[in-house]
């Protein structure tokens, strides 16, 4: 058996790279995908919980009269629901932010390109 020269082992890098490449990039889309999806089911749970708020506040002051408790009451209840929501959406994008880091951070070590640019020699 003879040895691989330099350029078979520079060609079985470069395919190593494609794959690791490949690789974080189906990761990539997965992470988007997961992440859209949960973002697009709680904008739709907030949107939701806000025209909940909206009908019972038109409820309050159907008859003219208005209940200023109630009024407070609903409002308090739509700063929780911001809060909430707001909170889960920053979760969400530092969880995505966390797996892509990780990702990048994987692929970054196993890089086993050269750092010149010199052709190896044989």
């Amino acid at each position: 058996m003879s040895t691989p020269s330099a350029f078979e082992n520079g060609l079985r890098l470069m395919a190593d790279q494609q794959q690791r490449a490949a690789r974080s990039l189906i990761n990539l889309i997965e992470m988007i995908s997961t992440t859209s999806r949960r973002y697009a089911e709680d904008t739709t749970a907030f949107t939701q919980e806000a025209l909940n708020l909206m009908n019972e506040a038109a409820h309050l002051t159907k008859d003219g009269n208005r209940d200023a408790a109630a009024v407070a009451d609903l409002q308090k209840k739509w700063a929780e629901t911001c809060l909430k929501y707001g909170q889960d959406q920053t979760k969400a994008t530092m969880h995505f932010v966390e797996q892509c880091g990780r990702q990048a951070l994987t692929v970054a070590a196993h890089a086993d390109t050269p750092t010149s640019t010199e052709t190896p020699k044989e």
